[in-house]
């Protein structure tokens, strides 16, 4: 028969106090509120905020013209490429990248498909939505609000356009 050692009391009044000690809730933070960034005439700046918009099971058919959002709203042809560095946002930019390829993927099989019955692409972004999305009831997974879908009318394909402006005030405001 095995004998339990005694315990001193002291030991276990220790143990208990050690223990109690590490069940406390999230310590409490209190500061000062954030408030927006004065401009010189004393008013909060007008910078426009970039709202988020949900992403995951959602879909969209708006669709830009390439050629305009690059020349007139600096827009850039995304690379599709995963570029977080920080296994938080990794997944999220892969979910993102993945969306956006296999959507363009879908699209290049209508456009093919298009071409083989008409022997011609849609000439611009009016006859690739009446003639590509609309007849065939296509709607796009939901890009992040930095991205949008844009028909490239010169090269007949569906690209993912990234704002980088609009990227650049979402971590700027993510970061308040």
């Amino acid at each position: 028969m095995i004998k339990s050692l005694p315990r001193p009391p002291a030991l276990i009044s220790l143990s208990l106090l050690a223990l109690a000690a590490g069940c406390g809730g999230e310590p409490r933070v209190t500061g000062r509120p954030k408030v927006p960034p004065v401009q010189a005439g004393g008013a909060p700046s007008a910078e426009p905020e970039v709202k988020l918009r949900p992403v995951i099971g959602q879909k969209t058919t708006d669709i830009k013209d390439a050629a305009t959002e690059i020349q007139n709203q600096g827009a850039q042809i995304s690379t599709g490429r995963i570029t977080a560095k920080d296994p938080i946002t990794l997944q999220g930019n892969a979910y993102v990248s993945i969306v956006g390829q296999a959507s363009v993927l879908q699209i290049q099989h209508a456009l093919d498909l298009y071409y083989a019955q008409n022997e011609r692409y849609p000439k611009d972004l009016n006859e690739f939505m009446n003639e590509i999305i609309k007849p065939n009831g296509i709607a796009l997974p939901q890009l992040p609000a930095y991205q949008e879908y844009g028909y490239d009318a010169a090269n007949h394909r569906l690209v993912v356009l990234e704002y980088p402006d609009r990227k650049e005030k979402l971590l700027r405001q993510m970061e308040k």
